[in-house]
């Protein structure tokens, strides 16, 4: 194929005023392609996931700058490392942009290096930067392996493992279940054979993450009487909370924790989509709401937390995707996304983001 000379690329036109995205906060440029040098390759971008961080982000970048850190699936068309192979596909952070030139010395944005296991394993500087393997690149869509093998998938798994075993008798409670990560969760929870409710915003997503993900209830979490609506579901306490939300609806739900229970705490959304402020102090449990009140509860009660980023743990990844992939085979777990086709419609998709409920992960398809 005749390799292109140009990318194009979307980068911020404008701030965000009163913090929130319109369309004309983006602008559309073409500019040229670096030639390759030893050791990179050059990708073209098929799906980027969109994260509910986008709009901090966005706050703080300059006027032309675009987002360098999209968790994206990209296809390998020329390379000068042996290690990122010609037609291969890669998850990697991308830009903006439609094509790109790559290289495994690149450092992550926004998170620490690698461990030495998972970089003996991805042989990259960065945790989300890998070559992936064929069965799972090529053995679904595109938008599946990167919700369901991405990092969705992988921290309800693992995030699951680590707070389990889920048995059977387990009474769980998956706050917003509508959501990327939560999805998942509630979905691994209920095949594990244990009784699973979740949280949503609005009878009509309620009913929708009880006839999609076939758990046996959802309460909406905006109800004036949450809290008399738990102690009735979970009238003996709740045995795992898997919790990607934190700030106001964390401090309410940990007291009904039941002791010896756990908390499975990945997230902050509360402060990405609702203004709550986010969490300060104690790294990164503070981050997600794990507030000193709460860590306090949660060791008189005897409740362990678990509060991890995934890519600490990525050494764990090809076991992550072998389970993940069986359980799709076996129809236990769907993956749930809404994806906005077009390069051309990356602002209006993280325009969107914001301004309507959506469920599962949003993603943008570049490219077939």
């Amino acid at each position: 194929m005749t390799l292109p000379r140009t990318c194009r690329k979307w980068v911020l036109a404008e701030p965000l005023t009163d913090g929130i995205i319109r369309p004309d906060n983006f602008a559309l440029l073409e500019e040229p392609l670096p030639e390759l040098r030893d050791g990179q390759a050059l990708v073209r971008t098929r799906l980027i996931n969109l994260h509910s961080r986008t709009r901090l982000k966005m706050s703080a970048m300059a006027v032309g700058e675009t987002d360098l850190a999209n968790y994206g699936l990209a296809e390998i068309v020329a390379s000068r490392d042996p290690l990122l192979p010609e037609g291969a596909h890669v998850h990697w952070q991308l830009a903006w942009q439609d094509w790109q030139v790559i290289s495994r010395e690149e450092k992550p944005i926004g998170y620490a290096p690698p461990t030495a296991a998972t970089r003996a394993l991805n042989h990259t500087d960065a945790p989300m930067n890998y070559v992936l393997r064929d069965q799972i690149a090529k053995g679904w869509p595109a938008d599946t392996v990167m919700h369901v093998f991405g990092t969705s998938g992988t921290t309800a798994l693992l995030g699951l493992r680590r707070c389990g075993p889920v048995l059977a008798r387990d009474k769980v409670l998956v706050a917003a279940a509508s959501g990327s990560v939560g999805s998942i969760a509630a979905q691994i929870a209920r095949a594990k054979g244990a009784y699973v409710v979740g949280l949503a915003g609005g009878e009509d997503r309620c009913r929708w993450v009880v006839e999609t993900l076939g758990i046996h209830a959802c309460i909406d979490y905006r109800a004036p009487d949450l809290e008399a609506q738990l102690l009735a579901a979970f009238p003996d306490g709740i045995d795992l909370f898997c919790d990607g939300v934190g700030g106001s609806l964390t401090a309410l739900v940990a007291p009904l924790i039941a002791k010896e229970g756990r908390l499975f705490s990945y997230g902050s959304s509360a402060s990405f989509y609702g203004g709550e402020p986010r969490g300060t102090g104690n790294g990164l449990r503070g981050a997600f709401g794990i507030t000193p009140e709460i860590e306090a509860l949660c060791e008189a009660r005897a409740i362990r937390i678990e509060c991890f980023i995934v890519f600490d743990h990525y050494d764990e990844r090809l076991s992550l995707e072998d389970e993940l992939a069986i359980m799709l085979q076996a129809g236990t777990l769907k993956s749930l996304t809404q994806v906005t086709h077009g390069f051309e419609n990356l602002p209006q998709a993280v325009t969107a983001m914001y301004e309507r409920p959506h469920s599962g992960k949003a993603q943008v398809q570049f490219e077939g």
